[in-house]
C-alpha cells in the first residue's frame, strides 16, 4: 500500500477540509480516487495512518446534512434568490405522493433583496387573479 505524508495532525487536517467547500472537497475526492493516482493512505504528523479519502467523505456527508435547505418563498422572505442554474431536490411532502416541493440549500441561492420583494410580489399577484 503506497502512502502519502503530511507534516499537519489529524485535527489540522480535518480542520483544513472543513474549510474547503462542497465542490472542493468533491473534487478532492474525485482526484484521489483517479486511475492515476494510487495511494491508498495518508500518515499524519502525529503518526496515524487513515484510508486516503475517508475524512473528505466524513466532513463532506457532514457539509451536506447541516446545510439549510428550503423552498423558493422561504429563501425570498429571507431576502435570498434561486440562482438560474440551481436544479433543487424534489421532495413529496404526503404519504400519497401528490404533491413534490423542490427544495434549494444554501449553496443554491444568493442574497438579492430587490429581486427577492419581486419575487414575493409577483406570488401575491397571481393569488389575487
Amino acid at each position: 500500500m503506497a502512502a502519502d505524508m503530511t507534516n499537519e495532525t489529524i485535527a489540522q487536517y480535518r480542520e483544513r477540509i472543513e474549510k474547503m467547500s462542497i465542490k472542493e472537497i468533491q473534487k478532492e475526492i474525485e482526484f484521489l480516487e483517479s486511475p492515476g493516482y494510487n495511494c491508498e493512505g495518508l500518515v499524519c504528523a502525529d503518526g496515524v495512518i487513515t484510508p486516503r479519502t475517508r475524512m473528505h467523505r466524513k466532513v463532506l456527508w457532514e457539509k451536506r446534512m447541516n446545510q439549510k435547505s428550503q423552498t423558493a418563498l422561504q429563501w425570498a422572505k429571507e431576502g435570498y434568490v434561486v440562482n438560474p442554474n440551481a436544479t433543487g431536490r424534489k421532495w413529496k411532502n404526503n404519504p400519497h405522493n401528490s404533491k413534490a416541493i423542490i427544495y434549494y440549500v444554501s449553496e443554491e441561492v444568493h442574497e438579492d433583496q430587490e429581486a427577492a420583494k419581486e419575487f414575493l410580489k409577483s406570488r401575491k399577484v397571481k393569488k389575487e387573479k
